[in-house]
């Protein structure tokens, strides 16, 4: 910047980028699932991936969380590229994740199931804590965490309660805060408003708005709520095909005719609307 004639040093700082994806290919025999896929998230954002069904908006999850393995590209993460560490470790490195179904221990308590993310961040520990979790006891710092965050996502009055008697609203926030115990940088939320009504979606928009701030949590995004993504993101990437087909702000992205026609449709239909 330039005042009179003096070259000043400008005040404004970009975000820093924390999450890095370069040129991923993922490959299932024949078939190419993911076809170069190259997107940068920054620090702070509300970050969402969108396209139609069979795009690979989940299967860039387990890439991202490792759960499969990348035929080539890079995911860095903070400096760390995810693919040359072991899967246990991308937890500890600040990468949660939640499903697009619950993956709870139904017949464990709420409280139990969300102390557990304490122990993803240790290699092997969560089947081992998961079997002496009950008649052993946990640390009493993550026990204070877990009800904390039972408090936070509005989970007090079922902490006792076994997973299998909630409805699936609350077993979605049971997963949420298992996620958050883990003591995220990065969140990956998979379709967290699938299944609900639109009410329940609301709220649910209203938690990961306050996850981001509060929290100060990075977010990442696959949802099919155009209304939910439009309003609650900073930043919108649409796959299709396993290719990013356009990557900016939810309005320039929505009004994009490549996107309008391999996805959103000439009425800007939401798909996730209808409960």
């Amino acid at each position: 910047m330039v005042e009179g004639g003096a070259v000043v040093a400008s005040s404004v700082v970009a975000p820093a980028t924390v999450l890095a994806v370069e040129n991923l290919v993922l490959r299932f025999g024949g078939v190419v699932v993911l076809d170069g896929v190259s997107f940068g998230v920054v620090e702070g954002e509300i970050f969402s991936l969108i396209g139609p069904n069979g795009a690979g908006k989940s299967s860039l999850f387990n890439c991202l969380s490792r759960l499969y393995t990348p035929s080539a590209g890079s995911v860095v993460l903070y400096g760390h590229d995810l693919l040359d560490v072991d899967a246990h470790e991308v937890v500890g490195l600040g990468l949660a994740r939640t499903f697009q179904s619950c993956a709870l221990f139904p017949t464990m308590t709420v409280a139990e199931n969300v102390v557990l993310g304490a122990y993803r961040r240790q290699a092997g520990a969560w089947r081992t804590a998961a079997r002496r979790i009950r008649p052993r006891g946990v640390a009493n710092e993550h026990l204070a965490r877990t009800y904390d965050l039972l408090a936070y996502l509005g989970l007090s009055a079922v902490a006792d309660r076994h997973v299998a008697e909630l409805d699936y609203p609350s077993q979605k926030r049971v997963e949420l805060a298992r996620a958050l115990m883990t003591s995220p940088s990065v969140l990956l939320l998979d379709e967290p408003a699938g299944g609900l009504t639109v009410d329940e979606a609301d709220e649910i928009s209203r938690l990961i708005r306050d996850i981001r701030d509060r929290l100060n949590i990075t977010v990442v995004l696959v949802e099919h709520r155009m209304t939910m993504v439009m309003s609650l993101s900073d930043r919108v990437c649409v796959l299709d095909s396993g290719k990013v087909i356009a990557n900016g702000v939810p309005q320039a992205v929505a009004d994009d005719p490549v996107v309008i026609d391999a996805y959103l449709g000439t009425s800007h239909a939401d798909p996730g609307r209808s409960p």
